[in-house]
């Protein structure tokens, strides 16, 4: 049996390093272990092909079955749209919502490697609330699971089976600070968690994103908040209509981002 006391001696450089280990039978404290380490979730080289292949390499480390389940949602969505692609696939079976079905699990996910980046950056502090709205399989609240253990994480995404995987892992590995609520977040009966910074994806459409940043408006009267957008939909439609965000921070990246943030007081 592998031994806890290998691990502060582990270093990732390479992806050898991480296949190295996954062809080691861990169990769920080693694979704990593993996710406190922050180089296990870093990457020196920012190569597209490289950043990608490390992440779903980190997935299977972690035990997420996203193969699995996507080849299940896919199958789902063949039954009702057999002639279809991911762009229908998704509102097919999900009342309308673009959710995405049948994409690259690659594209549908951030990098690890680019959250750490981040986290970094905002430097994430003890007791800070960060929400996710289209979380996926919730890669970031495993890494905050690892990394940040006195900080909250709330996902919130749309297909319930990618929602409970993520709780899944998060429950197996004891990041008991994680969750993810499967929502719509197009639901006007929803309310967006309070938080200290929101993560957005492109998720869904145009008027989902547009419906969540005026919601984001008004959580941004009551207190300050951050807000990471990664994907181009987002950001124009920031910059057509949300002058509101004030950027903090435009990443170069294989996957660009950018920090906004913002706290708008009453009027009196």
């Amino acid at each position: 049996m592998l031994q806890l006391d290998f691990f502060p001696r582990m270093e990732f450089h390479s992806l050898a390093d991480y296949q190295k280990v996954s062809r080691m039978s861990l169990t769920g404290p080693e694979i704990c272990y593993l996710a406190q380490n922050p180089s296990f979730f870093q990457l020196q080289k920012n190569h597209l092909i490289i950043t990608h292949e490390h992440s779903q390499l980190v997935d299977r480390l972690l035990g997420f079955r996203i193969k699995y389940i996507e080849e299940m949602l896919v199958a789902e969505a063949m039954d009702f749209d057999p002639n279809g692609t991911h762009d229908s696939w998704g509102p097919s079976i999900h009342n309308g919502v673009q959710t995405w079905i049948g994409l690259d699990a690659k594209t549908l996910q951030t990098p690890y490697s680019e959250m750490a980046r981040i986290f970094q950056l905002l430097k994430l502090r003890p007791y800070q609330h960060v929400v996710d709205l289209g979380a996926a399989y919730g890669r970031m609240g495993a890494l905050i699971g690892g990394l940040y253990p006195k900080t909250l994480f709330t996902g919130i995404e749309y297909v319930k089976a990618r929602a409970d995987e993520g709780n899944r892992v998060y429950k197996e590995l004891g990041f008991s600070h994680c969750k993810i609520i499967a929502e719509d977040l197009f639901n006007k009966a929803f309310q967006i968690p309070e938080a200290d910074i929101y993560f957005i994806y492109d998720y869904g459409q145009v008027a989902h994103i547009e419906h969540t940043l005026t919601e984001l408006k008004k959580m941004a009267m009551k207190r300050p908040i951050r807000l990471i957008v990664r994907g181009k939909y987002a950001q124009e439609i920031i910059l057509q209509n949300h002058s509101w965000l004030n950027l903090a921070y435009e990443g170069k990246t294989a996957g660009p981002y950018c920090i906004y943030q913002a706290y708008l007081r009453h009027s009196v």
